[in-house]
């Protein structure tokens, strides 16, 4: 029985399962299985008959090759705390935290993803309570007002006293000199000496 042109085509293909190679990455024309690529060995467009077995076949008559997807994996990454919202008291701090895919290939950096990606239970908290110390703590006030000064308590109190001691005997004299000025009469004295021969 004389053969038609379309299967005459048939019979010059090799149909079968695809095998798996490492071909299909750098090939234009490949189908998409989700975790796995089909495709012709010279990059022809491959024909699949069953999507289940990917039973198939290539029209050049080239060989049907699949090829496994590089395994993708996310992890959740948290990013630095923020200063917290209170010195003392009880505050709280926050930082960002976000899903990310990566791949088994190093050479790819992580993506971010959807958070829905990552898992729920294994996600790190985005905020936390801090400096719970109480603002009354005799610690907690000499950390939060330093001392600007090198100088010791004893000199400063020194310092202070003579001070005070030097306005006190300015104001003594003054007050005294205002007092002698102001009281009694004014005049000269005159000692009249007489010269003995």
């Amino acid at each position: 029985m004389p053969s038609t042109p379309h299967t005459f085509l048939l019979l010059q293909t090799r149909t079968g399962i695809p095998k798996v190679t490492n071909k299909c990455g750098c090939c234009k024309s490949k189908l998409d299985f989700g975790r796995e690529f089909v495709c012709c060995s010279d990059c022809s467009d491959p024909t699949i008959m069953d999507k289940n077995s990917k039973l198939g076949y290539c029209k050049s008559g080239a060989d049907l090759t699949m090829q496994l997807k590089p395994q993708e994996t996310f992890h959740w990454v948290a990013g630095p705390w923020m200063m917290c919202s209170s010195p003392c008291d009880g505050g709280i701090r926050y930082r960002d935290v976000a899903c990310y895919g990566s791949l088994d290939d190093k050479t790819i950096k992580h993506y971010p993803v959807d958070d829905a990606s990552c898992s729920a239970d294994e996600m790190p908290a985005r905020q936390e309570a801090c400096n719970q110390q109480s603002c009354i703590d005799p610690e907690m006030i000499q950390s939060m007002n330093p001392k600007r000064s090198g100088m010791s308590g004893w000199l400063v109190a020194l310092v202070v006293i003579l001070g005070l001691g030097a306005i006190g005997g300015i104001a003594f004299t003054s007050y005294t000199y205002y007092r002698r000025r102001t009281s009694g009469s004014s005049g000269f004295v005159y000692v009249m000496m007489e010269a003995y021969s």
